[in-house]
């Protein structure tokens, strides 16, 4: 099974931007592949394809990181692309800096349990589209204005993702409350 970790959003940031993205994937995103709200996350650690019975292994490293990671304060911020290819909503927490330290976090503890896992500093976001035959235009990404959004993470989660047939489905597997 393919699985990740991430933080989930919450609702109220989820409506407000499904509301603004809704139109643009009507005409101004033409190629793009827009992801679907209900499965919109701030990924820490990807960990891709893992044998079933190793699942609790990787929910035992999510358990042991938040265990030592307190509940963050987050806000959203405004769209932006990586290249071409993405376009995204920014988040981060408050002071910025501890989303990308709890990924490293969940990679480190990810690798040390001999699980696969792709290493890479955490930027966070939230993916809207990816380029498919389509371009990510400076445009696109200027209309996307969400109202900022604050709230509190207080959970990390290991989800599975299934892809094929359309947009990709989410389950998730596991989920660790962050500890005061």
């Amino acid at each position: 099974m393919r699985l990740f970790v991430a933080l989930p959003i919450p609702a109220t940031l989820r409506s407000a931007a499904a509301e603004v993205v809704g139109p643009l994937r009507a005409g101004a995103g033409e190629g793009l592949r827009w992801s679907d709200p209900a499965g919109w996350h701030v990924t820490l650690a990807f960990l891709g394809e893992v044998a079933p019975e190793r699942c609790g292994e990787a929910a035992a490293v999510v358990d042991a990181v938040a265990a030592s990671a307190g509940p963050m304060a987050m806000r959203s911020g405004g769209a932006g692309r990586f290249g071409r290819g993405v376009l995204w909503l920014g988040v981060d927490s408050e002071p910025p800096g501890l989303v990308a330290d709890l990924g490293e976090a969940v990679q480190a503890g990810i690798e040390t349990a001999g699980l696969p896992v792709e290493r890479r500093p955490v930027q966070p976001h939230v993916t809207l589209a990816r380029g498919g035959r389509g371009v990510v235009t400076s445009s696109l990404v200027a209309a996307v204005e969400v109202p900022e959004t604050a709230w509190a993470a207080d959970r990390i989660e290991l989800w599975s993702s299934r892809l094929g047939g359309g947009p990709a489905r989410y389950t998730v597997e596991h989920t660790a409350p962050l500890q005061p």
